[in-house]
């Protein structure tokens, strides 16, 4: 699984890049299923004086596609937990958990 963290526009944090690389570690259990992760994080300034910090996670799955999530927010970190849990959700969404095997019925059956 490949992890790129950009900033643009003078947002650039050292502490903030290593909290992203920690918090997306929590996606090792998908790993498989998982090509790369793209965060991205700008300055979205609309009015001086008033910028906000975006924050855009795009995930590249195998065989599936992309998952993008785009959040502003006044803060940078706050953009990120915004865009990580809606991507975590929308992981646990559409790809499915790795299940153990069943137990075939007629061995249940057999216990019984």
């Amino acid at each position: 699984m490949i992890v790129t963290t950009t900033f643009r526009h003078k947002t650039q944090d050292c502490k903030l890049k290593s909290y992203v690389n920690k918090i997306v570690a929590n996606l090792s259990f998908y790993t498989d299923l998982i090509n790369g992760i793209k965060v991205t994080f700008e300055t979205d300034s609309c009015k001086k004086g008033n910028a906000k910090c975006g924050c855009h996670i795009s995930l590249h799955l195998l065989g599936k596609k992309n998952i993008d999530i785009k959040v502003i927010s006044s803060y940078a970190r706050d953009a990120f937990d915004l865009a990580f849990n809606q991507i975590n959700n929308r992981l646990k969404n559409s790809v499915r958990h790795k299940k153990s095997p069943a137990i075939p019925s007629h061995f249940l059956a057999l216990r019984n």
